[in-house]
């Protein structure tokens, strides 16, 4: 950006989520980034109309504002000031808002197709590296953690498949997002009932409904899918369970498919990447809109 704004990052939150945000403002402090926290800034501003001065942090003195979404933010009166100064900067300047959710709850205001961190996923120090990564900041606090001496057990190439599981949802939508800007196709989606579900719409009628779930048939880690050609039904079952393997040959994370028909594949088990995923994926939708109109 060309503009020199007085905070790196301001931190919007409602006061039962405190312990978390406060963590995350104290290692982004210690890391030299210029946050706005108001423990940080309570003698400047004593004795100002709050309105006013939340007014001016919000909607002017930062570049980036992150807002940390739960039950507590969306009816408590402060929050919803500084909500108002942020959604006032993003209607000027999309990608302003950083939305990090505790919870489902929806935000009056805030499309629910805004890309969003799940903080159920993330620990404090976790989403601040995060915040200095989108900032562009080195990240001293990954380089000091990984510098120091411990124990290192000696095993073979691994994988965490609970952190994949949120990756892969991540990576899908982003990319899903990015090719649905360059095409005729609406893009939207949004939390319901513990699921992430995404819609594709086109001329207001969807085309093509995917709900993914954390967790497959027999594990809690994996995911599990349903689908449907146009709108999802409430009393949609699951189409599919996957769980995530290291594949030897390509020296990757590969996702396991079972049964898949949501996705009509010819074979009931296949191993994909990210991105032979993705592509499977959007081939379907493509053909699903194609199909219909």
């Amino acid at each position: 950006m060309g503009k020199d704004f007085r905070f790196d990052i301001a931190l919007s939150f409602a006061g039962e989520d405190r312990d978390y945000v406060e963590e995350v403002a104290k290692i982004l402090e210690s890391q030299g980034i210029r946050v706005y926290y108001d423990r940080f800034n309570q003698i400047e501003a004593w004795g100002k109309s709050l309105p006013e001065h939340f007014d001016e942090i919000y909607r002017k003195q930062a570049q980036y504002c992150v807002m940390f979404i739960s039950e507590h933010y969306a009816r408590k009166v402060w929050p919803n000031f500084e909500k108002r100064s942020a959604l006032a900067r993003e209607v000027v300047e999309a990608g302003y808002i950083l939305p990090v959710r505790f919870d489902d709850t929806e935000i009056l205001g805030l499309p629910p197709s805004k890309a969003y961190i799940d903080l159920r996923q993330y620990k404090p120090d976790q989403l601040a590296q995060l915040i200095m990564e989108k900032l562009g900041k080195e990240n001293n606090l990954k380089e000091s953690q990984s510098s120091q001496s411990f124990r290192r057990p000696k095993v073979t190439k691994s994988f965490d498949p609970y952190k994949e599981c949120q990756a892969w949802i991540d990576y899908l939508i982003l990319e899903l997002e990015r090719r649905n800007k360059d095409s005729e196709i609406s893009f939207t989606h949004f939390p319901r009932d513990g699921k992430q579900c995404l819609r594709f719409v086109v001329n207001g009628k969807p085309v093509y409904s995917v709900n993914i779930q954390l967790g497959s048939l027999h594990r809690d880690h994996g995911l599990s899918f349903s689908y449907a050609q146009g709108e999802m039904q409430i009393t949609s079952g699951y189409n599919a369970f996957a769980e995530f393997e290291w594949d030897k040959e390509r020296e990757c994370v590969v996702l396991k498919l079972n049964d898949f028909s949501a996705f009509s594949f010819n074979n009931s088990n296949q191993n994909f990447t990210q991105l032979e995923f993705l592509e499977y994926m959007w081939g379907k939708i493509c053909d699903a809109a194609e199909g219909q109109y």
